[in-house]
């Protein structure tokens, strides 16, 4: 089918959307009247997160950086703040463009609304980091992640599948192309990538700021991951609920092959994801590259689950290691909790809440 990029307004069609890509929709959002109602309650929960960087005061962590982080730790620290901005100025691109293909306005609310979040984020880390270091520091932080050799080699994997949506929408947009069985195919491949560098990439690396909470230490820019973590997870939700839609609305999409093919890119992006992780956390004792594994395997596990994919790694059920739980999430109840962190705006009162962990399950 031939068609155009979606109009604003088309009063000859229904309200009620027809498919994700070269559908056909009036633009009006009735979310009584939606194709896909768990888009609504996405939504809602979207909103419900609503938050700004300095909200978390830094006063402390400024103390401890210096006074009680290795330089090792302290490489870390900075190198993380900028491989993770790195990735959410990838993440804010990739929405943008996918934005510019989908024909069913609810999706495209939520894709706007995410977008919005990574690009929170992402001034988020630059937060971090400008904090910590004098701007020449920050530079030097920024470039560094462009030289290292395995994370390039991981970041390759997922970029390359993203830059060819990026490229066929722009050949899409430009000629007016059809789409097509290919066109849906490279979409597919890209939103998979896309999901992993959500759910893979970006939570793999706050595990680091959770160690160094649970050795209290940086405790502010845990609260900020936190709370990064949070809308991470929805947004890796969001974008399983995309693929699930994508195969049911194309089933020339839901076929053995392709079922093959997103198991073993998960798989893939999750061993690249452990080399680097062998190679920034030398010198790190807060956690385990076991802990690290373990964790990877089973997030690499949700990322399938939540796309209806066969999981990589069916015997990792569960995290193993509970203190990521404890000093990744943004709420915890506890009657004993040493410190308390409350965040409040004009939308909602939230706490973050952590509890002393008392080194049990430190390596299971």
């Amino acid at each position: 089918m031939t068609i155009t990029p979606f109009k604003i307004y088309d009063s000859e069609k229904s309200n009620l959307p027809t498919k994700i890509f070269g559908g056909e929709a009036s633009g009006i959002r009735d979310w009584d009247n939606i194709k896909w109602p768990t888009m609504l309650e996405i939504n809602k929960n979207l909103f419900a997160e609503y938050w700004n960087e300095d909200e978390i005061k830094l006063g402390k962590d400024i103390e401890q950086y210096n006074s009680k982080l290795s330089d090792r730790e302290k490489y870390v620290y900075n190198t993380l703040t900028g491989m993770l901005n790195k990735l959410d100025s990838i993440a804010s691109d990739f929405n943008m463009f996918l934005a510019f293909m989908v024909t069913d306005p609810s999706i495209r609310s939520n894709i706007a609304l995410i977008n919005s979040f990574e690009v929170l984020h992402n001034r988020s880390y630059q937060y971090l980091t400008s904090t910590m270091l004098n701007d020449q520091q920050k530079k030097e932080a920024f470039e560094e992640i462009k030289k290292i050799p395995v994370l390039q080699e991981r970041n390759e994997h997922i970029f390359s599948k993203i830059q060819k949506f990026i490229d066929a929408v722009t050949e899409y947009l430009v000629s007016k192309k059809e789409i097509d069985d290919e066109f849906l195919q490279v979409a597919f491949e890209g939103i998979l990538a896309y999901q992993n560098l959500e759910g893979q990439h970006f939570t793999g690396g706050f595990v680091y700021f959770h160690s160094l909470a649970r050795d209290q230490k940086m405790i502010g820019s845990n609260n900020l991951i936190t709370m990064i973590k949070a809308d991470e997870t929805q947004h890796s939700e969001f974008y399983g609920t995309l693929i699930r839609i994508l195969m049911a609305e194309y089933p020339q999409l839901n076929t053995a092959k392709n079922h093959t093919y997103a198991m073993n890119f998960i798989k893939v992006c999750a061993e690249k994801e452990k080399q680097w992780a062998k190679f920034i956390f030398q010198g790190i004792d807060t956690f385990s590259m076991r802990e690290y594994a373990n964790y990877v395997e089973y997030l690499a596990n949700i990322i399938a689950r939540n796309s209806g994919i066969q999981e990589p790694f069916p015997d990792n059920k569960e995290i193993r290691s509970r203190w990521i739980v404890t000093y990744g999430s943004k709420k915890r109840d506890s009657k004993d909790s040493k410190q308390i962190v409350t965040r409040t705006d004009f939308l909602q009162t939230d706490a973050t809440n952590y509890e002393h962990s008392t080194g049990e399950d430190y390596d299971y």
